[in-house]
């Protein structure tokens, strides 16, 4: 019976983001019953002084804020300890190596976290089509049939090409780089910080629906180039009627994404290469409504759909009995070197590059284990 359940507890020790503590859930012993979790008797609590540190069943870290001059003193046998992050290891702004045997579960974006915390995913909502997907040939059919429904256009009312709203001027990916050289060759409209456009975010739906409006492209460039780093940039713009670019060393947009749902800039060994296929599909209204083939067979979950997701999560493993106890003895290794980050470098010192004439010709390369605090 649900009144036999006994309530866990979870405490929030740091900050999940600047001056906020809630942890994306909130605060309080109703917020996993309003969450709709199949389990929902937990509570969660930022304060640390309402109970005995040891006696919560689980300790929520945010990674960036961790550090090891501010942790509990006293540590019991039930408790988890749980690693949380929502940014990418690229920014490495705390040492994991001083996080050797002390985490007992991983909750973040990664896949294969104790706890997956994903910014979205993509559902199949039709599983006959899932049958078809591993097949070539019936693939090219579902695309083509696309161009068959004559009662939707894509591009219809699209004036635009591309566009990319981005507020952060520096990253690890040189995704800024590579915009730079791909508005050489192509129009591409920047909002934000690091553009001439501006789009008000008190309202980004709005933001959005002008996108869908006007637009055939949207550069969802994410900062870093990890493993399974895919965030709202690409599964906000799937929900709407626009191709996402992404650039993609991993293969993870095609696990999570459906096949042509979306363009990989890594595919193109230039950025003009990139250029000119975007240049073909605005051109050709068959080839570009084809990549919105999905549509009627998949649905887009959100980063509100992840935070639900995950919580519950975490609500039901803490009142699985008897659970086997785990801790990471190396986190620099699981979570810095597993995520196996790239950057990308341009040159000319390559036959192709020469080919192309030289600057728009990238490289991929990994990023050195390095810490910046």
């Amino acid at each position: 019976m649900q009144s036999d359940i006994q309530w866990k507890t979870i405490l929030f020790w740091n900050e999940a983001y600047a001056g906020n503590k809630t942890f994306d859930i909130g605060i309080g012993k109703d917020k996993f019953l309003k969450a709709n979790c199949p389990v929902w008797q937990c509570k969660t609590i930022s304060d640390r002084n309402i109970l005995l540190i040891e006696s919560y069943d689980a300790v929520v870290f945010n990674q960036r804020k961790w550090t090891p001059t501010d942790l509990p003193v006293n540590r019991s046998g039930h408790q988890r300890y749980i690693f949380w992050s929502r940014e990418s290891p690229g920014w490495r702004y705390v040492n994991t190596n001083t996080m050797a045997e002390f985490f007992n579960w991983t909750m973040t974006y990664r896949w294969d976290s104790d706890i997956a915390y994903p910014y979205g995913w993509i559902t199949l909502t039709n599983p006959i089509i899932g049958t078809k997907l591993s097949d070539t040939h019936e693939l090219e059919q579902l695309i083509a049939e696309t161009q068959f429904d004559s009662t939707i256009s894509y591009t219809a009312g699209k004036t635009k090409k591309v566009a990319w709203f981005v507020s952060n001027c520096k990253s690890l990916s040189a995704r800024n780089e590579y915009v730079d050289r791909l508005k050489t060759f192509i129009d591409v409209d920047i909002y934000g910080e690091c553009g001439n456009m501006s789009c008000s975010r008190s309202n980004p739906e709005l933001c959005r629906k002008m996108l869908e409006r006007d637009y055939k492209f949207y550069l969802s460039l994410e900062n870093t180039l990890c493993e399974d780093y895919v965030t709202e940039k690409f599964f906000d713009q799937m929900r709407y009627h626009i191709i996402p670019i992404v650039f993609d060393l991993h293969g993870h947009h095609a696990r999570m994404a459906p096949p042509h749902s979306y363009i990989n800039a890594a595919d193109y060994q230039s950025v003009r290469e990139l250029a000119d296929y975007l240049t073909l599909l605005d051109g050709n209204d068959t080839l570009y409504n084809e990549y919105f083939w999905w549509k009627k067979h998949y649905v887009v979950n959100n980063n509100d759909d992840g935070i639900k997701r995950s919580m519950c999560e975490l609500c039901r493993m803490l009142h699985v009995p008897n659970k086997p106890s785990k801790i990471y003895s190396d986190m620099t290794n699981w979570w810095d070197i597993q995520a196996t980050c790239q950057t990308i470098t341009f040159s000319e010192e390559t036959d192709f590059a020469e080919e192309s004439d030289g600057e728009d010709v990238w490289e991929a390369e990994p990023m050195l284990v390095r810490w910046f605090g």
